[in-house]
């Protein structure tokens, strides 16, 4: 097994984890905990975590946290690089019962992950390449900066963003 790594440029990761999820808590602690230790033992510069984000959120609710603006960035970098943020994230239309009004939705992943090079982003995980085939999990990712394979990152072209900060409310726990 290769050393963790120890020197990663400017690695910044932003955890986003889906707070109305029934059932897996555990799962999203354990990832939560993975990413801290990542930190810790200096393999990333910085990580933020976003915990509030909901299974749907329409343009409507994008005004309280920004997740639509960042799901907006996400799909930027999986187009110009050839990949798909779905099966993970998915893009629909919803409707009311008793209303004619429809709005398009995007229903979060129980966990996401963004990894960011200085201003550049990286990838995001979930993510699959373009025929839906290959698909990289946030696991795929957070065992890659775990065994130091640098490497596996190759594979991702970066994508520069007008931000240097995340558009999370960092929690402070």
């Amino acid at each position: 097994m290769t050393e963790p790594m120890t020197d990663t440029s400017d690695h910044r990761i932003e955890l986003y984890l889906r707070g109305d999820t029934y059932g897996s808590y555990d799962r999203q602690q354990r990832v939560l905990g993975r990413v801290e230790d990542l930190e810790a033992e200096g393999v990333v510069t910085d990580t933020a975590v976003d915990a509030s984000w909901q299974r749907i959120r329409t343009p409507e609710q994008d005004s309280r946290d920004e997740a639509l603006a960042t799901y907006e960035e996400f799909g930027e970098w999986a187009s110009e690089n050839g990949y798909r943020l779905e099966p993970a994230f998915e893009r629909r239309q919803r409707s009311y019962i008793g209303s004619d009004a429809v709005h398009d939705v995007v229903v979060f992943p129980m966990a996401s992950l963004a990894v960011y090079e200085g201003s550049d982003l990286q990838a995001v995980f979930p993510c699959a390449d373009e025929s839906g085939e290959i698909n990289f999990s946030v696991q795929d990712c957070l065992e890659a900066f775990e065994s130091g394979e640098t490497d596996w990152f190759e594979q991702f072209a970066p994508v520069t963003v007008d931000r240097a900060s995340p558009r999370l409310t960092v929690n402070a726990d």
